[in-house]
């Protein structure tokens, strides 16, 4: 296995983009917490997209607390960014998360269903 190089981010939490690990900066001052987010995007395939990747993000098996993650991005807005399908990173150019964009569209189909069948019974 080649190993990936870390690079260091002002925003987002982590991302690996097959040659390289991007992680945010502000992440080192969470060591425990820096350490399973990079166990888990080391888990990640070099695939553009993966059924395993996409289990991966939804069922995450690494030891990433969601209370230590939420005040980690209480204290770092910027953060945030992870939760974007599509973004722009000087590095990288225009970036789109697949994974993104699936769970998006499958979150949105049943809101907007609840939304038609409200107004329609209204």
């Amino acid at each position: 296995m080649t190993e990936l190089k870390i690079i260091e981010v002002n925003n987002g939490i982590a991302n690996n983009f097959g040659t390289h690990i991007e992680v945010n900066k502000y992440l080192k001052d969470y060591p425990v917490l820096y350490k399973a987010i990079l166990a888990h995007e080391i888990e990640h395939t070099n695939k553009l997209f993966s059924k395993e990747d996409f289990k991966l993000d939804l069922v995450s098996s690494s030891n990433i607390k969601n209370i230590d993650l939420l005040w980690f991005i209480k204290n770092h807005p910027l953060a945030l960014t992870q939760f974007m399908p599509v973004w722009y990173s000087k590095r990288n150019g225009i970036y789109y998360d697949i994974n993104m964009i699936i769970a998006y569209f499958a979150f949105s189909i049943p809101i907007i269903g609840g939304i038609i069948l409200g107004t329609k019974f209204l």
